[in-house]
């Protein structure tokens, strides 16, 4: 048991926000200073009186000094390698009876899934003869996951062999690459160096320069099951791919069949969708197949910084059928060239603008910006969605914020959902930092 028997005190009073579950205590909190111990050691957590909260990690220079992987006080070995396997089963368990086990999902996400700091992704491949059928890219973003991330890596072994294997045969531990990802900023903040991405299994080089390039299967039922996209799950965005919005591009093509289904069928139109921020251009493909599938042409005009990203957008796009036309630049410089009223749907969803309280004023500020562009190329009768993933960021306040950019435009949004992250991105509601997703999708008012 690697237990080091150190016990932490919370001081009087400071008990209170523990115990309605919220995961995490800071420095303040503490009877005693977390100094002395190494990042990431094993730590029992009692109250001021003595009794036992929590077994978990701590850490003797971060703000937060200890983070809870239990409540349970016989489960003593929580960060042994049994309790790692037996919080990744469960969290397996969990996306199983979601219906996710044949597609790409995540499948550890931090403190929902009582791993504090631990996110992996499992990304299923589309067929190939003979090759890899799965990748699990791994990220720990916490001292106290870099530390046991041996132990993660044999609990994922085991849990492919003995529970993925049998629900999905292809994907055995000989057909499954494993990839670690930790270059995430969070690091800087525990006292971790920022790595590239890293084949841990198989040791084999040539599976390793297929990853960049790597086609995963996504579950979207606008395409009767699946969607492929191609990725680079070595050195693109997070873990390769933006797995979180996947409820929300379901949402909204949803709305966007059943009213082209019943307002729009019958017109010569071309539907255009504008996909700010593209990334892989996964906005524009799945909602490019959706228009498709009710027998309408269509072109994505995608948005993005990076060359590479608008290349694999492409790629993407045009496997869903769709035309396709790029534009590399700045979302929040360069879209003053783009005609006003002009697309059907547009899409807003740029990387965190709001890293810290710090950036809370100008990220605020640079949200409006592009939400404002959004919504003066919005065609009024079309669809506009507005996504933020900046935790720090209040939904009140984004709200606010797109409500602002549609009046200085002149325009008013019938907003018929709001959605955050996937299923298999289960949140705590005592735990309000794992809500860090908010997509707000409305119909823009006709004249």
């Amino acid at each position: 048991m690697e237990n080091s028997g150190r016990i932490w005190k919370l001081k009087a009073g400071f008990d209170r926000r523990f115990r309605t579950g919220h995961p995490w205590v800071y420095s303040n909190e503490l009877e005693q200073s977390p100094k002395g111990i190494e990042p990431g050691e094993s730590i029992e957590l009692r109250d001021a009186a003595g009794k036992f909260l929590a077994w978990g990690f701590g850490h003797p220079g971060s703000l937060i000094s200890f983070r809870a992987v239990s409540r349970e006080a016989t489960e003593r070995d929580a960060l042994d390698p049994a309790g790692i396997q037996r919080r990744l089963g469960r969290a397996l368990q969990l996306r199983e009876a979601l219906g996710l086990i044949s597609s790409s999902f995540r499948l550890c996400f931090g403190e929902s899934d009582q791993l504090p700091g631990l996110v992996v992704d499992r990304y299923r491949l589309a067929p190939t003869a003979g090759g890899l059928s799965q990748v699990l890219v791994v990220q720990a973003h916490t001292a106290g996951v870099d530390r046991r991330l041996g132990t993660v890596l044999e609990a994922l072994q085991c849990l492919v062999a003995e529970e993925i294997s049998r629900k999905d045969p292809e994907c055995t531990w000989e057909r499954t690459a494993v990839v670690v990802r930790n270059d995430v900023h969070a690091r800087k903040l525990e006292g971790l160096s920022i790595e590239g991405g890293g084949l841990m299994h198989p040791q084999n080089a040539s599976h390793g320069a297929g990853l960049g390039h790597a086609v995963i299967r996504v579950a979207a039922p606008e395409s009767d099951g699946f969607v492929e996209f191609q990725v680079d799950l070595l050195e693109g965005q997070k873990t390769g791919f933006f797995l979180d919005q996947s409820q929300n591009i379901e949402m909204t093509g949803a709305f966007v069949r059943r009213w082209l289904s019943s307002h729009i069928k019958g017109q010569k139109h071309r539907i255009r969708i504008l996909d700010l921020c593209c990334y892989v251009g996964q906005w524009g493909a799945r909602l490019a197949a959706a228009v498709r599938a009710e027998g309408f042409e269509v072109e994505v005009v995608a948005v993005d910084a990076s060359a590479r990203a608008l290349d694999f957008a492409k790629r993407n796009v045009e496997r869903a059928g769709a035309r396709f036309e790029s534009i590399q630049g700045d979302v929040l410089r360069d879209l003053g060239d783009l005609e006003s009223d002009s697309f059907d749907i547009v899409i807003s969803d740029p990387p965190a603008l709001v890293k810290g309280r710090k950036d809370l004023g100008p990220g605020s500020h640079a949200y409006l910006q592009l939400n404002t562009q959004a919504m003066r190329v919005a065609k009024r009768g079309g669809w506009i969605v507005c996504c933020s993933c900046s935790a720090q960021l209040p939904e009140e306040d984004f709200a606010k914020g797109i409500s602002k950019a549609a009046a200085r435009n002149q325009k008013s949004v019938a907003w018929v959902a709001r959605g955050g992250p996937g299923a298999d991105h289960p949140v705590r509601l005592e735990f309000s930092e794992g809500r860090y997703l908010k997509a707000w999708i409305g119909r823009v008012d006709p004249v």
